[in-house]
């Protein structure tokens, strides 16, 4: 067999090398800004409510939602879920994040292995969703204390879900660090995070009028800019109100029953 060598085949390599430089010159040439959608182009607005509609940039967007927990499913198991709800239509995942598995001992943190949220949120923007957030602080979800840490109640003057200086210290604790790994995944930073919800069917627990208020700027602080939504059944959507306008980051209310399920404002529903 006769060996190739560069000696034998100098035409071979000079062609190569030209074949290299036309190809270079021809993708400086090609516009690629014009393959790429405008909204991934220029992310600024991210998602508005405006009317009746939800827009995604300037362009109507309907939200097709479903939630899959990561903290119940096998991580191993995360990708095939993922990418049956895809197959199913619809285009937004909405997962809870729980305080008491991601800080099990007071100061201690977990989002390792089963608990890896940013993991779980690329994986959800790979396979072609976009992503609401409901980081709590309570999130109901069927858990013990909605999701709190039980090490709160060691505390004998406790005061949960309310601006009681005990619950509030322990909150900024815990958003310091879960926002720190939310921030960079966010619409506006090139992630698939359009929305992050504040807190969960408060207006059914009105205990605190001064709470919501704080979650709200709690979330601000810490470099939240998406649009902010909080979720109540139809007696609670009085109650757990956050007023603000829309420089400040406006709170959008939806009733929870209607968005998992894709349902749109100006759409017939119940």
């Amino acid at each position: 067999m006769t060996t190739w060598s560069l000696r034998r085949r100098p035409g071979r390599m000079l062609g190569l090398l030209l074949l290299v430089i036309l190809g270079f010159l021809v993708l400086r040439r090609l516009d690629w800004s014009a393959l790429v959608p405008l909204w991934l182009r220029h992310r600024q607005l991210g998602l508005q409510a405006k009317a009746w509609n939800f827009m995604l940039e300037d362009s109507t967007f309907w939200i097709f939602g479903g939630s899959i927990h990561y903290f119940r499913v096998p991580r191993e198991y995360w990708r095939d879920r993922l990418l049956k709800m895809k197959a199913c239509g619809l285009n937004t995942l909405t997962t809870y994040v729980p305080w008491n598995l991601h800080e099990p001992e007071r100061g201690k943190f977990d989002f390792s292995g089963n608990l890896d949220l940013e993991a779980f949120v690329l994986m959800a923007a790979e396979i072609g969703l976009w992503v609401i957030l409901r980081p709590g602080p309570y999130i109901c979800s069927e858990m013990d204390l909605g999701g709190l840490p039980s090490w709160l109640l060691q505390d004998p003057g406790m005061r949960l879900r309310t601006t009681y200086k005990g619950f509030t210290e322990a909150v900024d604790l815990y958003f310091d660090h879960l926002m720190s790994r939310v921030v960079p995944l966010q619409y506006k930073r090139g992630g698939p995070i359009i929305a992050v919800q504040v807190e969960n069917e408060y207006g059914s627990y009105n205990k605190d009028p001064a709470y919501m208020p704080y979650v709200k700027k709690a979330l601000e602080d810490r470099g939240i800019v998406e649009l902010l939504l909080t979720s109540d059944n139809k007696d609670g959507l009085s109650k757990g109100i956050v007023q603000g306008d829309r420089a400040a980051g406006r709170c959008l209310y939806i009733l929870q029953q209607r968005l998992a399920c894709g349902w749109h404002p100006g759409s017939e529903g119940p």
